[in-house]
């Protein structure tokens, strides 16, 4: 029996040991690698992600317009921004096991002392920095909401392939990221944030980057564009989403308008990160990549002297609002320069948005250039002319005779010489047509092509159907193609089809034929090389933008229309002669003065508030009405009444001023630049753009880059 007793004795701690060696085997050897990642994960920091410098942008001749520099955000983590219970629940156990005070609390205590410490985050945070409280709940819930959105696209997206997964136990990335609530801190909020919020840890300053503007950019401020918040549809559209350094993260700032926008790809860079222990010694590094540069084929200094002329011809004609200028070079249809005026200080935008927003006469946000889509006045009877030529519907010396009515009779379709009292021109052939801009001549011609086959030209010349839509343009977000009335336009539309009105309005630049500043541009270029060919805004543009020739059009008809335009400025009787002639230059150009409608500067806003109850605001944007009233951004408005329009009307016969018209081409034997200008309710057009067209061009003419020298070798004649 003792033997016995002995014997268990001895095999207990014989096979408790067996046990134990066992154990040690299976955690240093089978899990040995595991155990020891998990070890080194206790005792190194969370991540943190390193920001790549995002790429200039620069003009023509290397001037950096937009750059980087390093700054530093507070950012916080996704569990802290959502109140998430389960980062909540850690956050407490890091509370207990941290602060002996709170070893012996309860759940409950621990819970309410971690939401203290969350509300005391954004209390400092609105103290110490100038936004306010409600900005950073704004900000908090953007980033909540994106974070959400993307998680809902994924977990229905593995529905759809079969997958069935509780959507609660979807877990994205970002839910584990610190966001950026507050960007681009000062020294002194920096310091004050590192002083009072060390003791939290879903709180850090981290090293960022911040957009500067360079002097002279203010010019450009449309077209650079600006950055704004990623959206759930980029993050989820992302070609780089599998890479985690170089994807989208909710809250990143991409480009949304402008260059930003369009060099996105370019632009933005790959970011690093780095790892380190508890100790603050270094684990590991992964250094960023910075974007590359966007080279414009913009001149900033053309375009800084074309802003001040066009701001200058606003101050002196009281009901303008705006105005832009379009410069491109007629053989490589490189834009020189992209004006629209106002403009704003870009950087100052986001402080300045409202006021620059409810600006509702002026409209300093809009893009003229090439968002504003105007009726295209006289500038279009060249084409018009082409047109007729190019369906030998008249030649050369063909006449057709203005009597400044083209019905007797009638209270319209009359000439521009009716409305200052004079005569009619008389016979008129083409070039003539072209340089005394006579209505009659073009009002007969738009009858007798029609406005089918009119439209179909211009449509030839303006955006030729033989390039693909995706490399038509400059590709710029805020670009508009135009309204060219074809058949089946109008009938999707406007629901109808032509009537014998249109052609002779659509002849004349009216009706519902719009284009825009850049499009007439190009236009007078594609007259002046006889070919159309794509604009562009990038330097060594890799897109194919071959030059177009336009059927039936030969190089004997482009010559009248060249002859017309010469003539129009440089001999007496032309309608631009005494307002855009050059001694030494020769400019080929027209004037149009194109009607106008008011625009809507405040309306009365009704909402309906509670129940039935109802409030209304007097305001120049719904957005400006919505805060006035104190209503949600989602409340619809139930009425809207115009208040207020701009311009006021005037005593001729007319209602409201022109929008004023100049475009051009020169110099005329050896085409390089072209140019189109328009103010908006600037009166006529040659009293108004014309004379802005002659100091333009007096500008290329004497600047240093000589873009008006003559250089035969230079530009080729022959069309493919």
């Amino acid at each position: 029996m003792f033997e016995r007793r002995l014997k268990i004795l001895l095999i207990m701690p014989a096979f408790a040991g067996l046990v134990i060696l066992v154990r040690l085997f299976q955690l240093q050897v089978i899990a040995g690698g595991e155990n020891r990642s998990r070890a080194e994960a206790a005792l190194v920091s969370p991540r943190r992600f390193l920001p790549p410098l995002r790429g200039r942008i620069l003009d023509r001749y290397g001037r950096t317009l937009v750059s980087d520099e390093p700054a530093y955000d507070v950012t916080v983590h996704f569990g802290a921004l959502s109140m998430d219970p389960a980062y909540l629940h850690l956050l407490a156990d890091g509370i207990r096991r941290a602060e002996p005070k709170w070893r012996s609390a309860t759940a409950a205590e621990l819970n309410a002392e971690v939401r203290t410490r969350v509300a005391r985050l954004w209390t400092l945070l609105e103290r110490a920095s100038p936004t306010s409280l409600r900005e950073f709940r704004e900000r908090r819930d953007r980033i909540c909401v994106s974070v959400e959105r993307l998680r809902r696209y994924i977990w229905k997206a593995r529905a759809a392939g079969g997958h069935t997964e509780d959507f609660s136990k979807v877990r994205l990335k970002e839910q584990g990221m610190f966001h950026a609530v507050l960007r681009d801190i000062s020294p002194r909020v920096r310091t004050e944030i590192e002083l009072n919020l060390s003791d939290l840890p879903f709180v850090r300053v981290d090293p960022s980057v911040r957009r500067v503007w360079h002097d002279g950019a203010n010019p450009l401020c449309h077209l650079l564009g600006r950055l704004g918040q990623v959206s759930p549809e980029m993050i989820r559209d992302d070609p780089l989403s599998e890479d985690r350094l170089a994807c989208y993260h909710a809250g990143d700032e991409v480009g949304v308008s402008g260059i930003e926008r369009l060099g996105e790809r370019t632009l933005r860079g790959k970011r690093g990160y780095e790892e380190r222990f508890r100790d603050n010694s270094l684990k590991e590094l992964a250094t960023s990549v910075d974007g590359l540069d966007v080279q414009l084929t913009i001149d900033s200094a053309l375009q800084h002297k074309i802003a001040e002329i066009l701001r200058v011809a606003i101050v002196e004609h009281p009901p303008a609002t705006g105005a832009a200028c379009v410069v491109i070079d007629v053989q490589s249809r490189e834009i020189l320069a992209l004006v629209s005026v106002p403009t704003y200080d870009g950087r100052t935008f986001r402080s300045n948005y409202a006021s620059l927003r409810d600006d509702a006469r002026n409209r300093p946000l809009l893009f003229r250039a090439v968002q504003v889509e105007y009726p295209p006045g006289s500038t279009i009877k060249p084409l018009s002319l082409l047109a007729a030529l190019s369906h030998n519907l008249i030649d050369e010396r063909q006449t057709i005779t203005c009597d400044g009515v083209l019905i007797p009779g009638a209270n319209k379709w009359h000439c521009w010489t009716h409305w200052r009292n004079m005569p009619g021109h008389g016979p008129m052939a083409a070039v003539d047509s072209i340089q005394q801009s006579c209505n009659i001549f073009y009002y007969t011609l738009g009858e007798r092509l029609g406005a089918r086959r009119l439209t179909e030209f211009i449509q030839s010349a303006v955006r030729p159907t033989a390039v693909a839509s995706s490399q038509r343009g400059t590709g710029l977000l805020a670009e508009r193609p135009g309204l060219i009335p074809t058949s089946d336009l109008m009938r999707k539309r406007f629901g109808r089809g032509y009537r014998q009105a249109d052609g002779r309005n659509y002849a004349i630049g009216q009706g519902e034929l719009q284009l825009t500043p850049l499009q007439v541009a190009n236009m007078f270029a594609t007259i002046a090389a006889g070919r159309y060919r794509d604009p562009t805004l990038i330097a060594n543009d890799g897109r194919l933008r071959p030059a177009v020739k336009i059927p039936k059009v030969t190089n004997e008809m482009w010559d009248l229309a060249r002859l017309g335009l010469f003539r129009c400025v440089n001999e007496v009787g032309g309608s631009a002669y005494k307002w855009a002639r050059v001694e030494d230059l020769e400019i080929c150009g027209k004037t149009g003065s194109a009607q106008s409608v008011p625009r809507v500067v405040r309306r009365r806003y009704v909402f309906r508030k509670d129940g039935d109850a109802t409030v209304s605001a007097t305001a120049p944007t719904l957005e400006a009405a919505r805060a006035l009233a104190d209503v949600s951004n989602k409340v619809k408005p139930i009425s809207r009444k115009i208040i207020e329009t701009w311009p006021p009307r005037t005593a001729d016969i007319h209602d409201f001023p022109t929008h004023a018209w100049f475009a051009g081409f020169a110099p005329y034997r050896e085409p390089r630049v072209a140019l189109a200008i328009i103010v908006e309710y600037g009166g006529g057009g040659g009293r108004t753009a014309g004379p802005l067209g002659r100091e333009i061009f007096t500008a290329l003419l004497n600047d240093a880059h000589e873009y008006l020298r003559p250089t035969p070798d230079r530009f080729v004649t022959s069309v493919p």
